[in-house]
């Protein structure tokens, strides 16, 4: 990935957090229905990976980590995925590519790890 496709998804990740976090001083996703119920927790009665998504975004923005975590760990995993890439960005270059290259793996194995502990084993810790 070229470093100005980085930057240009970093920057419009931030804009959306910053938009997101202006909405969210105003509104509690604890006591109001922000979005629709989730369709596959109607239908299955299964938490999918992303639900408790805007609660857990909410909880982190006011600075609460273990209730953010509790309502969903895969949005913390996501964001230190993010820290992890950006790093990978910018340690590539042909002396550290190899550095680049183990960054980019660790993303993705916490993205696995944390999504497959949102879609299944939550499930099963719930039932």
């Amino acid at each position: 990935m070229r470093r100005s496709a980085v930057v240009l998804a970093a920057g419009g990740a931030v804009a959306c957090h910053v938009a997101a976090a202006v909405y969210f001083a105003g509104h509690d996703p604890y006591t109001s229905e922000i979005l629709p119920p989730c369709p596959v927790l109607q239908l299955t009665g299964w938490q999918c990976p992303g639900c408790g998504g805007i609660r857990a975004f909410s909880s982190l923005l006011h600075g609460d980590i273990v209730q953010s975590v509790a309502m969903n760990p895969l949005l913390l995993a996501l964001y230190a995925a993010a820290a992890l890439i950006t790093a990978s960005a910018i340690a590539t270059t042909k002396a550290r590519s190899r550095l680049g290259n183990n960054l980019a793996f660790a993303a993705l194995a916490l993205v696995v790890a944390a999504g497959l502990y949102s879609a299944v084993v939550r499930n099963l810790l719930a039932a």
